[in-house]
């Protein structure tokens, strides 16, 4: 009762009924004096109970609500955990949804101080709509105080890149996350379970150094690394018959030793998660023939850098079929077959009803391709239609082959990598202001902007933006708005030169982005020049196990 205390709540009736009860009894309150930090405007009915409490509204001392309706990923992403806003948006947008989104982009906004982006969008109806809300909705806003950074903002959906969400990826991240999902790997919780005498449960997160640094890595590059950081433990044990030891029973005698236990803990930890990643794929046939038919179906371009016909795949994809019908999942085969529906135009019905047959799904993945194909996420957008013609022909853009082909016949690149999502030319577009209008014009509103938004000058990633607007005590003096702390006067960062934020580049996706895509923006973000932040965003972080969940119909299907 004699501290202070700071409540950081969701603005909802529970946690309103959960304050108002910590301040019932006059001679025994919960707390000296309150500051309420709320994640979300409150609304007025929850505004009226807290003030009416007597005890409690005396004790009041500050009160904010702050934009907080996103997930931050890795400082690089952000996220709406809407998993269902994928069926949700396509074909036809829900409303309701629509308009969560729109509030939700624009509280990221805020919290860079972005307040006028360049903003601009895919030519679709959708896209467009989103940018003008979007750009309705920051008029609105006062204008940020200090300095500007430039903010360049584009909103795409899912349709720019189907195969992003559904081919393998051989970085060790997007592969923990695709291949171990469901097994040893909670997803949604992001926890690894170790199996053993003692079941351990091993939260992934960045305060693991060696998670930190092979994350982005080629899964050789990272089992090499594993296996030199076991040599590295073998050889500083005085055991004399170390060498002779298995790894896990050096693992086991080190792990006694309370200086070496964290390191040789992660060690295992990786050693376990890359061994059961490389059975996943030889099991599922991913490092030979299924392997290699994917990436040739997701890039059009074969492993010699040449263009791949649509009939070659399709035989490919038949091959595979009957050939591995009785050792592939399922859900594989599944995968398979939208990403070829996804990258080739103008498949015709009998072509997609043989290959459908020859699959020979499980009912409720025929369900699930029933549903992708409601969508029309893997149709030729209008826009494009007269560009592809009406031939049965790969999608892949004219800048995609070329970077392909380049990955194909490139020294030291993976024959199973030579897929990138798209999101890395548009990025890489972007800032070199090569970006075509007529694919992806300006938001009509956006176009004075000139590429100048409102920022927090001397910041980086949406962790530090968010930062600057946190209060280090209750505000002396009324904020300019709802919800910052513009008036206080907190530690300078502009000293530092190397954390200097001189622009920014934004993408958006309807409908989700993936682990590759969030590699990829970090990759742009390394070429570009010091000063440039990359940011990559969606409505979910997609895997392509919670892309087939959110089109299962039914309550069970449906996230936690």
């Amino acid at each position: 009762p004699g501290l202070d205390a700071l409540y950081f709540l969701r603005p909802d009736a529970e946690n309103v009924e959960l304050v108002l009860a910590d301040f019932k009894s006059a001679t025994t309150p919960q707390h000296r004096q309150v500051h309420f930090c709320f994640t979300q405007p409150l609304a007025a009915d929850l505004m009226t109970k807290l003030a009416e409490a007597q005890l409690l509204a005396q004790r009041v001392r500050s009160f904010v609500e702050v934009p907080l309706s996103f997930v931050v990923v890795q400082d690089r992403g952000f996220h709406f955990d809407m998993p269902q806003a994928l069926p949700g948006l396509f074909p036809v947008p829900d409303h309701q949804l629509l308009r969560n989104i729109v509030r939700k982009l624009v509280d990221v906004c805020r919290c860079l101080q972005a307040t006028a982006p360049a903003l601009r969008h895919a030519n679709s109806d959708l896209c467009r709509d989103v940018a003008e809300q979007v750009l309705a909705e920051l008029a609105l806003e006062r204008p940020a105080q200090g300095s500007s950074v430039p903010c360049q903002l584009l909103i795409v959906d899912r349709s720019v890149d189907i195969a992003a969400t559904l081919v393998h990826e051989y970085t060790y991240e997007a592969c923990v996350y695709d291949l171990l999902d469901g097994g040893m790997l909670d997803a949604e919780r992001n926890v690894i379970t170790l199996e053993g005498e003692k079941k351990r449960e091993v939260l992934l997160s960045e305060s693991d150094p060696l998670w930190e640094e092979l994350k982005h890595l080629h899964l050789d590059g990272v089992q090499q690394r594993v296996n030199q950081k076991v040599e590295e433990v073998k050889n500083q044990n005085p055991a004399r018959d170390a060498r002779e030891m298995t790894t896990s029973e050096l693992l086991d005698l080190v792990r006694r030793s309370p200086e070496q236990r964290d390191a040789v803990e992660r060690i295992f930890l990786h050693l376990s998660m890359v061994e059961k990643i490389f059975s996943k794929l030889g099991a599922e046939r991913l490092t030979d023939a299924l392997g290699l038919v994917e990436q040739d179906v997701a890039c059009g371009v074969d492993k010699a850098g040449k263009d791949v016909k649509s009939s070659t795949l399709q035989s490919s994809i038949t091959r595979i079929f009957q050939e591995l019908d009785s050792q592939l999942k399922s859900e594989t085969k599944l995968r398979l077959l939208m990403l070829y529906l996804a990258c080739v135009a103008n498949v015709s019905e009998v072509v997609r009803g043989r290959l459908i047959e020859m699959a020979r799904l499980e009912p409720e993945d025929q369900q699930v391709l029933q549903a992708m194909l409601q969508t029309r996420l893997m149709e030729v957008p209008e826009s494009q239609r007269a560009r592809q013609g009406a031939g049965c022909v790969h999608r892949v853009t004219k800048a995609q082959a070329a970077r392909f082909k380049k990955n194909a016949t490139a020294e030291g690149t993976f024959l199973l990598s030579r897929f990138e999502p798209r999101v890395k030319e548009l990025l890489e577009q972007l800032a070199e202001q090569r970006l075509g209008t007529e694919d992806f014009p300006f938001s009509e509103a956006g176009i004075g902007a000139s590429g100048a938004g409102e920022g927090l000058e001397g910041l980086s990633g949406l962790r530090s933006a968010g930062a600057a607007l946190e209060p280090h005590g209750a505000p002396a003096i009324q904020a300019q708005d709802d919800w910052s702390f513009a008036n206080w006067s907190g530690p300078s960062t502009a000293a530092t030169a190397d954390g200097e934020v001189t622009q920014r580049l934004v993408v958006f996706v309807l409908g989700g982005f993936t682990h590759s895509e969030l590699r990829a923006a970090a990759e742009v973000e390394r070429e570009m020049p010091r000063g440039t932040e990359v940011l990559i965003g969606g409505t979910a972080l997609l895997t392509p196990k919670r892309l087939i969940r959110s089109l299962r119909r039914g309550p069970e299907s449906e996230e936690p």
